[in-house]
């Protein structure tokens, strides 16, 4: 007889006073079930459509939630172990399947700038078992049974995300938000981009023609938990995408007979949103190459999180200065290896 698949949760019991013996054991490796002990179901999908269906909203993406109706019995065509699992007494088996919505799952992740986990308590009859958190790949259901002590017909997830706790009841779905609530109410974020080009003023010596530069800027938005933290007070933060590109920046000597083709190596950034600084600048990497050794030039992606009130400022302003690496010399100059180039824009939120 095949050993038991199963899981053994940290259990941290909640006015349990013992936990039920192990009373049913499989093969002569002395494999036990006890309450706290997670089974794998046989099909990844086993509950959905089935049971009970909820949703937790977290940073990462929704959480879908499955739950069966509790049992004493499984049978062989239950789980992974093919024969039939006898719960010990005063126990039953919780069913659950659980996944992230792949249609939000990462849409806030960068914004979220956090590597948090949830921490998944099932608690039943006073008692709360600790049951590992899905995969975070966004792909594929889990599914398994977890035994409790009692009937299990109480209950319930307690999914603490960096400090705040949400529950939901498995057996009616019904579910307590706290400061995550604003989670609920999101939509995925606009793909929309507005140009600030025209709002930037460079600054430079000497006899330079203007560099080939773009600034784009997206329609802000507002998340309760972005740069690694929830916003105060169950409140929001103010979140602005902003997009800046330098390629090459040509500078000639005053007879305008020489001079040098520059292309940017690196840039230093700073915003302020009427007057708030940001309390996050987050850049991200996925949208940002900086050098860029193909094309030359320098182009990078900030999230700004701002903790900003119900009324933001509409005007966010940045100022840049670039360090610009010669490229390339014409005529019979000497220009400087670097040099340095400074810009200065306000930009209008839409």
């Amino acid at each position: 007889m095949a050993p038991m698949r199963l899981r053994r949760t940290a259990a941290a019991t909640l006015g349990l006073l013992a936990l039920v013996p192990a009373l049913a054991a499989c093969g002569d490796d002395g494999a036990a079930i006890a309450v706290g002990d997670v089974v794998e179901a046989r099909q990844d999908d086993q509950f959905v459509g089935t049971g009970t269906e909820s949703i937790v909203a977290l940073p990462i993406g929704r959480l879908e939630i499955s739950a069966g109706k509790p049992t004493t019995q499984l049978t062989a065509d239950d789980t992974h172990q093919l024969e039939a699992i006898e719960a010990p007494a005063g126990s039953a088996f919780v069913p659950i399947t659980w996944q992230y919505d792949a249609g939000t799952f990462g849409d806030y992740a960068d914004y979220a700038d956090t590597d948090t986990n949830p921490t998944i308590d099932l608690v039943a009859d006073k008692a709360s078992y600790r049951i590992p958190a899905p995969e975070t790949s966004g792909r594929g259901a889990e599914s398994f049974y977890v035994l409790v002590s009692g009937d299990g017909e109480d209950a319930s997830l307690a999914v603490d995300f960096d400090g705040v706790t949400q529950t939901v009841v498995l057996g009616t779905g019904e579910r307590d938000e706290g400061r995550a609530a604003p989670l609920y109410d999101l939509r995925a974020p606009s793909s929309q981009t507005t140009s600030c080009t025209a709002a930037t003023k460079f600054t430079f010596e000497g006899v330079g023609r203007l560099p080939d530069y773009e600034c784009k800027v997206g329609k802000p938005f507002r998340l309760p938990y972005a740069g690694g933290a929830w916003a105060e007070d169950g409140g929001t933060w103010y979140v602005v995408t902003l997009k800046t590109t330098l390629r090459r920046f040509n500078q000639a000597s005053a007879d305008l007979k020489s001079g040098g083709v520059y292309v940017a190596a690196g840039v230093d950034s700073s915003f302020k949103l009427g007057k708030l600084k940001p309390t996050k600048v987050i850049v991200d990497k996925t949208e940002t190459v900086c050098p860029d050794g193909h094309l030359g030039g320098c182009s990078i992606q900030y999230l700004l999180v701002f903790g900003a009130g119900k009324k933001a400022p509409g005007t966010l302003r940045l100022a840049q200065t670039y360090d610009m690496a010669l490229a390339q010399v014409f005529g019979e100059g000497d220009p400087a290896e670097e040099l340095q180039i400074t810009s200065k824009a306000s930009i209008k939120l839409r």
